[in-house]
């Protein structure tokens, strides 16, 4: 044990998966060894193996956590306003994520990682992008007579939104303020997408 280690209480697993999601959203999954998280952890590699068999054993339970963390914030959005206010709420947690340190979406950080293509880690990633579009369609269908329904169904919106905004987010991460980018073409699609509502 090292004195680092010594006189502090141990690591409770949430605490391994808070710190492994955000070196995961800086490093992806193939760029960082369970040394590496221990390092940042202060403690030994052979800790980590106390509560996760393998680093693909702990990305599995991060995305895992990550998800429901996302879950809770979509019920919350849900809650608030109109259709409008709650896509721009929705918006808001990707901007949010940009602004911690420059962090995309773990789903995107961990999506185009080979590596991380475990059937645990993508079937993690398939029930993340589910859940989005889950809510995402179920918040579409509560508006009456939106004319751009009409021209495609409430999944196929509620997917081409999810990905936009994935996709906003993976450009807007070379941005100088990659928050910032990302707000001003989230909100410019959410226009255009809006004025396709209202048309007659």
């Amino acid at each position: 044990m090292t004195r680092s280690e010594q006189g502090r209480p141990s690591l409770r697993r949430e605490t391994i998966l808070d710190a492994a999601i955000r070196l995961f959203q800086q490093h992806g999954f193939g760029g960082l060894g369970m040394r590496q998280i221990a390092d940042c952890l202060q403690i030994k590699a052979p800790s980590l193996y106390h509560h996760f068999t393998s680093k693909e054993d702990l990305a599995r339970e991060a995305l895992r956590q990550y998800r429901e963390g996302q879950g809770i914030r979509l019920l919350a959005i849900s809650k608030s306003g109109d259709l409008t206010e709650k896509l721009q709420a929705y918006a808001e947690l990707f901007a949010k994520a940009l602004q911690a340190d420059t962090r995309p979406c773990l789903y995107l950080a961990m999506v185009r990682e080979p590596s991380a293509q475990e059937e645990s880690c993508t079937a993690e990633l398939r029930l993340f992008a589910k859940q989005n579009v889950d809510w995402l369609e179920r918040v579409l269908r509560n508006e009456d007579g939106l004319p751009l329904l009409e021209a495609m169904s409430a999944r196929d919106l509620a997917e081409l939104i999810f990905g936009s905004f994935e996709g906003i987010m993976a450009m807007s991460l070379t941005d100088r303020k990659p928050a910032a980018a990302f707000r001003k073409r989230a909100d410019n699609f959410l226009k255009m997408v809006t004025n396709a509502w209202t048309m007659p």
